[in-house]
Parts: C-alpha cells; structure tokens; sequence
C-alpha cells in the first residue's frame, strides 16, 4: 500500500456527528492524523473533535472551499481524503478503499456511494452535463460531485481552488488538468443529512460558475497556443 494519509473534515455546528466521524476512522492503519476544519461553529464542534482525537484548526471565514484549504494545508501528509463531518452512516473500511485504489498515475480516487434519500438532482442535471460539454475526458466518472475522494494535495495549487460548495469540483477539474487520472471505487451506502431547496439552489450557482471560469481558461488558453 502506498504511504499514509490524512484526512480533513470540514465542520461547522455539526457536535452531534463529528465526534463519531473522528472515532470510526482515526485508527484505521493508513490514516496519519485527522484535521477537522471549524469553520465559524457556535456550538461545542471544536471540543468534541478534539476529544476524539482530531486535529482542530480554525476557519474563520465562512465557505466550503475556505474550510477545505485551510485542512488541505494543515495536512502533514500529501496524500489527503475528505470526509463529511454530518456522515450518519456509513463504512469506515471506505477509507482503506479508496487508499488502496491509488495506482501509478492515478491523482485523485472519487467515493462512489448510494443514499437513498438524495437522488443526485446536481449531478444528473448540471454537474455531469457540464463535464460532457467541457471536460468529456471524465464522463466515464459517474459520482463527478462526491464529496467523498483521497487526492494528491501535492498536484495543484490551493490558493487558486474555489472558496465555495464547488470546491470538491473544482478539486478533481484541477488534478484532471495537472495531468493525472481519475478513479472511482464503490464505497457502498452513505446517509447523509437530508438537504434543502435554497441549499441546491445556491449549490448550483457556484457550480456554474465554476465550469464557466474553466471554460473561459480553456478559451484563451487556445487563443495564445498555452
């Protein structure tokens, strides 16, 4: 198996299930250390992080990708996975998945899973739209929006990754364009808490933005030959 890896959880008020996020996976024999990133939280996340065995680092500024650049740079390791701090449930072992699916040539390795309760409406009606028009060398990912994936920090620049929930996108776009492959591994069942609609309703804006400022890079990196 290749080296170690760490693994960054972006918070924010989510006490009730971090702790349980940092327990089912600190001791897994590839993971190095947890980071979880508070990100502005009022309640007692931070504590209980820490208590479970986390690295705490503060995030004052509020953003998915914020969170996400900051645990990205705090990480000691270069190899890092993300997880979700609300996970309600889920297999630990997906960890060791998604570590041994690192090959020679492989840059980031998605979770694909299954919720019952979210039927993917970003994925289906924008996100894997957006890839067949614009990046068609990754339709063959089917979970393109996973926030879920183990990546090679060491391949992109993080200052230049999205401050927003586009950010997990913006990730594998990035590591797509440094020249490395993208991989799925079937994690199984996943449950999540249930979303809203002003939450996807903001999600896909970001996520327009994002393909659109990639797709303007791939414009004028035609025009000059670049």
């Amino acid at each position: 198996m290749p080296d170690g890896i760490s693994i960054v959880i972006p918070a924010r008020n989510e006490a009730e299930t971090v702790g349980k996020v940092v327990s089912a996976v600190i001791n897994l024999p590839c993971v190095r250390e947890v980071v979880v990133v508070d990100t502005a939280s009022w309640d007692d996340t931070a504590a209980v992080a820490a208590s479970a065995g986390a690295v705490v680092v503060e995030e004052p500024e509020l953003g998915m990708g914020r969170a996400l650049k900051t645990g990205y740079a705090a990480a000691r390791w270069p190899w890092v996975m993300k997880l979700d701090a609300d996970l309600e449930e889920f297999d630990p072992n997906l960890v060791l998945m998604l570590a041994e699916a690192r090959e020679p040539g492989v840059g980031l390795v998605k979770g694909k899973w299954q919720d019952p309760n979210d039927d993917m409406p970003m994925t289906r009606l924008l996100v894997r739209p957006a890839i067949r028009q614009i990046f068609p060398e990754l339709r063959h990912v089917r979970a393109v929006n996973s926030g879920l994936y183990l990546f090679n920090r060491d391949l992109i620049e993080l200052d230049e990754l999205v401050d927003t929930n586009a950010a997990d996108i913006d990730v594998m776009l990035r590591v797509h364009l440094a020249g490395k492959e993208i991989v799925e591994v079937e994690i199984g069942r996943i449950g999540h808490d249930p979303r809203n609609v002003e939450h996807y309703n903001l999600m896909a804006e970001n996520i327009l933005q994002l393909f659109l400022q990639h797709y303007a890079r791939q414009i004028r990196s035609a025009d000059t030959g670049t």
